[in-house]
């Protein structure tokens, strides 16, 4: 990983049906490894200087690390994926709009660095 590099988080869990396939009270929640996979190489080849980390939530996460994506996953439970964060802050909650979610990023990244250099 370079310096310049940022961790961009995303909190997902695989696809899964709770009520089973063909209950009608709910819908499927978390993400295909497709979307995922998707999602990752959209933001690491249009953000520069980004490094995607997909965390899946079914793993035990780690209270410092992922502290804010927890609190929204309390709050909101497994329908919130998949959680973005960079530097621990939340950036995107639910199914993102890919080009405002690039947008935003790139400007997160952008103020970041010319903070840094000041």
């Amino acid at each position: 990983m370079r310096e310049e590099s940022r961790t961009i988080r995303v909190y997902t869990m695989p696809l899964e049906m709770p009520c089973g396939p063909a209950a009608s009270c709910c819908g499927p929640i978390g993400q295909t490894e497709e979307e995922i996979e998707q999602l990752r190489w959209g933001l690491e080849h249009t953000v520069l200087g980004a490094w995607v980390e997909i965390i899946n939530i079914r793993q035990k996460l780690n209270l410092q690390r992922d502290a804010a994506a927890l609190t929204v996953l309390q709050a909101f439970g497994p329908m919130a994926l998949p959680v973005l964060t960079v530097d621990g802050q939340i950036v995107s909650i639910g199914p993102p709009e890919v080009p405002e979610l690039v947008a935003k990023l790139r400007a997160t990244f952008a103020s970041a660095a010319s903070a840094k250099s000041s």
